[in-house]
């Protein structure tokens, strides 16, 4: 019976990432997020004790940036030396983060630590017991931008009875990632490898069958766009078959949550809506969240929630609430992306100005082109003083947003006359 190859794939550590963009406000959310890379990887550690690998890959992006912090280095030091006193070796890919020509600083390297090469595939072997159980092969970025095709310089040698590629790469050109290192399934399947560890795509998923090959994702999200779970992948190969198992790591998630206001009639009803979405997601999850909500539809708690500070009262409020329930739970943002209920045809037709206000947005919001120039020209002024602003809408929903807030004000003004 052939030996089982049993390992942990894991990939894009970003250890002592930033996490810029996020209300981190109350000092408990922010330290969780600041140690939350750091705890992800000592879980991935933990997985490789727990199922007992025969040791552990790392396909790129171990750190988060080109000169890596000293304390991202001793700690990911520490967790190696756990595996070494297991007698697990750790394989490591540099990538586009943390590329072989970055600063590192001068600390003893834990002897089962062995990192890839930049100008060559390298290829080593796992022994048990005096036998060589796979040969490991990988490469490294030298550069941050690298644009080479490094997957067509693998090759399987005829003698190895298993074989594992690791390599940070954008297979199959994703548009949401940078294109560094493009490669694709037919240039994986050329290097005929048993397992493709790859790294680079941050949400886990499988790109081919044929020849076997994973993006593990991130141990821990980054940022609101990565959402849901976050693990490594436990990978078992017997008779020339890859079976792989996920393995939730993260001690932080992100989640977020069309909120339909329809039906609510007051701010009371939308805090309701906000806590049942809060409960049934904490029901879903054994770990902190961090929650954006957005409003979404047509509601009279629209007039409510534009008034004042209203909503920022009501998130404030709402945040305490959630931080004292186990798991915790941030509100991030609360966005009142809601209408009111007004009937825009009867506005549309009436010769006044909220008529007019809205026939010119009709015109604006029709032309996809014109609508993006008109903000350009309203925020070029802020973006110069104050740098990028994200608006998190496009330009057709940041007018309709805005002619719903102006008519908030004008049918207000004329109910109180």
């Amino acid at each position: 019976m052939a030996d089982v190859v049993k390992f942990i794939h894991s990939a894009d550590l970003h250890l002592d990432a930033p996490f810029q963009g996020v209300d981190a406000t109350d000092e408990r959310v922010r330290q969780a997020l600041i140690a939350s890379t750091y705890e992800a990887f000592a879980r991935v550690v933990d997985a490789c004790l727990e199922h007992e690998a025969h040791f552990l890959v790392v396909a790129g992006d171990v750190f988060n940036s080109r000169d890596k912090s000293l304390r991202a280095q001793l700690a990911f030091h520490a967790q190696v030396e756990r595996l070494h006193e297991a007698g697990i070796p750790v394989f490591v890919a540099h990538g586009n983060h943390d590329p072989a020509d970055g600063w590192s600083a001068q600390l003893t390297v834990p002897e089962n630590l062995t990192y890839f090469p930049t100008d060559s595939v390298g290829r080593y072997e796992v022994v048990r017991d005096g036998k060589v159980l796979c040969g490991v092969y990988g490469r490294s970025f030298r550069r941050s931008a690298e644009t080479s095709n490094l997957a067509r310089t693998f090759s399987r040698e005829p003698a190895d009875t298993v074989c594992i590629g690791v390599l940070h790469a954008n297979v199959g050109g994703n548009t949401d990632y940078e294109p560094y290192a493009p490669c694709s399934v037919d240039d994986l399947r050329a290097a005929n490898m048993d397992y493709w560890a790859l790294g680079h795509i941050h949400k886990p998923g499988r790109v081919s069958d044929d020849p076997r090959a994973i993006y593990p994702g991130s141990p821990q999200g980054l940022n609101p766009k990565e959402s849901g779970a976050h693990g490594c992948y436990v990978v078992e190969i017997a008779g020339g078959v890859a079976t792989e198992e996920f393995v939730p790591t993260a001690s932080v998630e992100w989640a977020r949550v069309d909120l339909n206001a329809n039906g609510l009639e007051t701010i009371g009803d939308v805090a309701d809506a906000v806590r049942r979405a809060c409960e049934s997601l904490r029901a879903q999850s054994a770990v902190p969240l961090i929650m954006r909500v957005d409003l979404i539809g047509r509601s009279t708690a629209h007039a409510e929630l534009a008034r004042g500070t209203n909503l920022e009262e009501l998130v404030a409020d709402l945040r305490d609430e959630q931080l004292s329930a186990e798991p915790w739970l941030w509100l991030d943002r609360v966005r009142d992306l809601s209408s009111p209920t007004i009937d825009l045809d009867e506005v549309r037709a009436a010769p006044d100005f909220a008529g007019d206000l809205v026939r010119i947005a009709d015109e604006l919001i029709s032309d996809d082109a014109q609508a993006e120039s008109l903000l350009r020209d309203v925020i070029g002024p802020f973006e110069s003083s104050m740098g990028v602003v994200e608006l998190g809408m496009g330009p057709s929903e940041v007018l309709e947003r805005a002619r719903d807030l102006c008519l908030d004000k004008l049918l207000e003004g004329a109910e109180d006359r």
